[in-house]
């Protein structure tokens, strides 16, 4: 179900599902505003950048300190993944605080993380890419997912739903929240990544629209397509309606402003 995101009303610096809030879940996906970021990753930016003027790396970890505290926690619990558009998905533990932030990076490219440990504040960045987060009501486990178009065709976040399931989940118990990224309106694409998604499956045609001759996708819709089959109902799902390259004074989009921009971030741990 798409639906409007609350904006946390103290810091007006990020967003929260309206579905994981009436659970109490410790949450949100970051707004452009809040942090202490300058020009042109002004101001809550959460990764170095792949421009010619990287971000000064003390001002990620203040941002990712000021994200940690909105949640009563510190950067020294929050796990963060070096992300390669992999379908890669580990399960982390109470030796992974810090990972990524204030201890070195994993080994690879990570794009999902999954865990069942309190204090551990899970993470992924994205700038139109697709943030996910899972949470297992019953048995207290989630998972923080960053899909891209590969990892959507990859199936990333089943793989994140199946390593919650090796830890004592069933797919009833689980709730998703798909945060902003960027819309089908503003989305548009090749034949190419077309026939990628169909060659994963028919059901993904209704995640492309032509409009004028031209393709656009629906990565939203995608992902919930994918969790669809995974046995998680869509009164379990929470989409946000937001698309980030429509809206820049909100979001980082990486569409319309290419390598010289911020990223913004999605966080969750367990209660």
């Amino acid at each position: 179900m798409k639906e409007t995101y609350i904006v946390d009303t103290e810091s007006h610096s990020f967003l929260i599902s309206p579905l994981f809030a009436s659970y109490g879940i410790k949450h949100m996906f970051t707004l452009r505003d809040g942090g202490v970021s300058q020009g042109m990753y002004s101001s809550f930016n959460f990764a170095t950048g792949s421009g010619e003027i990287p971000d000064e790396w003390e001002n990620v970890v203040n941002n990712h300190a000021i994200a940690a505290a909105h949640l009563g926690m510190t950067a020294e619990d929050i796990c963060r993944t070096y992300q390669t558009h992999s379908s890669n998905v580990v399960t982390v533990w109470q030796s992974d605080r810090g990972v990524g932030l204030l201890k070195p990076p994993f080994e690879s490219g990570v794009d999902g993380l999954v865990t069942k440990e309190k204090n551990v504040l899970l993470t992924v960045r994205a700038a139109d890419c697709v943030p996910i987060l899972l949470y297992d009501l019953k048995n207290e486990i989630c998972a923080a997912v960053h899909s891209g178009w590969r990892g959507t065709v990859a199936a990333i976040v089943a793989k994140a739903v199946k390593q919650m399931m090796d830890l004592g989940s069933n797919h009833e118990d689980i709730i998703a929240a798909i945060g902003p990224s960027i819309g089908q309106c503003c989305y548009e694409v090749g034949e190419e990544l077309f026939r990628a998604f169909m060659d994963e499956g028919a059901h993904f045609g209704s995640c492309f629209e032509e409009r004028n001759g031209k393709l656009y996708l629906d990565l939203k819709m995608a992902n919930a397509l994918i969790l669809h089959r995974c046995g998680i109902g869509d009164e379990r799902i929470s989409t946000s309606d937001e698309c980030t390259a429509c809206n820049m004074e909100r979001f980082f989009s990486h569409r319309v402003m290419g390598v010289d921009r911020g990223t913004m971030a999605a966080f969750i741990a367990v209660r």
